[in-house]
């Protein structure tokens, strides 16, 4: 049986918690979001395999951390902007690649497609192409669906926080975004320009 342990992403968090809370509530609160994790899965086995999976250890933890009276929303919240500035970091480093961001910025409808499109439960609507700007409006999207679904749009809150911190990592590549379908608006509003200026 899969458990939330097995979910390399959400490990810091747990090391998070330990910070926060103290070994003994954080072992609380893992154990029980464990629990709530492989209750999920049991109860719908088609979950094992939904392109939004990786909102159900965030459901579990949101549950678990609401049932010890914690702020679930505003710690997942944070953990996702601490994420996203590490993967951003790492993007940085990456970028700095002689002809990387140009090469990334050339394929950027290729990879748009393969992280975004409707065979990965997404609904898109193109605004603009290269060489000006890249825009794609994301009116619907797995991850938010999938916690709506399980009465936890909040939990998935956490990995927005993480994909807008992390995009802004790209040398060259300058992102913007305004809105998100988990926060209530008809759409996510992803704009990537390239400057070759940007560090």
């Amino acid at each position: 049986m899969k458990t939330i342990d097995r979910q390399v992403f959400y490990r810091s968090f747990r090391r998070k918690l330990t910070a926060l809370c103290g070994r003994q509530t954080a072992e609380r609160i893992w154990n029980s979001a464990d629990r709530e994790y492989c209750h999920i899965l049991r109860e719908n086995p088609g979950l094992r395999k939904h392109k939004g999976a990786m909102v159900l250890p965030a459901v579990a933890l949101y549950r678990a951390m609401k049932a010890e009276g914690l702020d679930a929303e505003k710690l997942l919240n944070s953990w996702g902007d601490e994420t996203g500035r590490k993967l951003a970091s790492m993007v940085h480093v990456l970028t700095g690649i002689p002809g990387l961001p140009g090469l990334l910025w050339n394929n950027m409808e290729r990879i748009a497609d393969m992280m975004s499109s409707e065979k990965n439960g997404y609904r898109r609507r193109l605004v603009s192409e290269p060489p000006g700007m890249y825009g794609v409006d994301i009116l619907s999207c797995p991850y938010h669906n999938l916690a709506k679904l399980m009465g936890e749009e909040k939990a998935v809150l956490c990995i927005c926080h993480m994909d807008k911190a992390y995009m802004k990592g790209f040398r060259k590549i300058r992102y913007e975004r305004g809105t998100a379908v988990s926060e209530g608006a008809p759409y996510c509003d992803y704009r990537l320009r390239f400057d070759p200026e940007k560090e």
